[in-house]
């Protein structure tokens, strides 16, 4: 009985070395010897610039207008250092013995020029010359500083007012005309200049060179002035049309409205000036 218990163990020995065997061969046959492991790296990618493009803008050129054809007027404000006196002693150095206006008005008369067409109460200072014979030679400078700069465009007016008075003296006794045409009415700030002046022509000039002259003779103004104000204002003089220069006695620019003469008998019409001699009359140039 023993035996055959040996000889079952033996048998079953026997059986487990076959079956490791057979398990080992089919193990190595399983896996091929020249197989490569599988990549499993996940591929780079790059990143994408999302920065957004610039795109240049069209260059377009700015429209040009066209400034108008008439050129503003020009009133700045003149320095505060800038007096009547000033400019009308500019004037005179310019036209040397062409100068005509050597005469100071007196206070007690300036109603008799074309000052006598302002209201004195809105003039701090002024300057007021004229011819030794006013009736014979129309030359004549008056430079005002209002003040208030509102004013200074009513006495553009009323300074057109009184040189509508001379143009009707100097077309019913026609001397000087190219001279008196030629009249400067300067406006700057609250500094007002109503200027007729320059050398005379001949007696016998024609007219063109009568003409010539006047031309010649502003030009030195215009520039004199030109040379303190440091520009030239417009000139706002209007030479009014034959037969419409109005009433008025001052033929030489003043009488400030004094009746209403046509060339005639004088009316007798009441003297109308807004001169009042109160006593506060501003100090002749300055």
């Amino acid at each position: 009985m023993k035996k055959i218990a040996i000889l079952l163990a033996v048998l079953m020995l026997l059986g487990l070395v076959a079956c490791a065997a057979k398990e080992s061969g089919t193990s190595t046959e399983a896996a091929p010897a020249s197989s490569e492991p599988v990549s499993t790296k996940t591929p780079e990618t790059k990143p994408v610039d999302t920065e957004p493009a610039e795109t240049e803008a069209p260059e377009t050129e700015p429209v040009e207008t066209e400034a108008s054809e008439t050129d503003p007027v020009e009133t700045k404000a003149p320095d505060s250092e800038i007096t009547p006196a000033a400019l009308e002693a500019a004037i005179a150095a310019a036209l040397g013995e062409g100068y005509g206006s050597t005469v100071d008005v007196p206070e007690d008369e300036v109603w008799s020029c074309a000052l006598g067409y302002l209201d004195l109460d809105q003039i701090s200072d002024y300057v007021a010359k004229q011819a030794l014979i006013p009736s014979l030679d129309m030359d004549s400078v008056v430079i005002v500083r209002c003040k208030d700069a509102a004013y200074a465009d009513e006495a553009v007016q009323r300074f057109n007012e009184s040189f509508a008075q001379t143009m009707s003296y100097i077309r019913m006794y026609p001397f000087g005309v190219a001279k008196v045409e030629g009249a400067r009415l300067y406006q700057a700030g609250d500094i007002v200049m109503y200027i007729i002046g320059g050398a005379s022509a001949e007696a016998d000039a024609s007219a063109e060179d009568e003409q010539l002259l006047a031309d010649a003779e502003y030009a030195k103004i215009d520039e004199a002035i030109k040379s303190v104000l440091g520009y030239l204002p417009e000139n706002l003089a209007v030479i009014p049309e034959a037969g419409t220069e109005g009433g008025g006695f001052g033929g030489v620019g003043g009488f400030g409205g004094f009746g209403d003469y046509d060339g005639g008998d004088y009316d007798g019409g009441d003297f109308e000036s807004e001169y009042e001699d109160n006593g506060d009359t501003p100090v002749v140039g300055g």
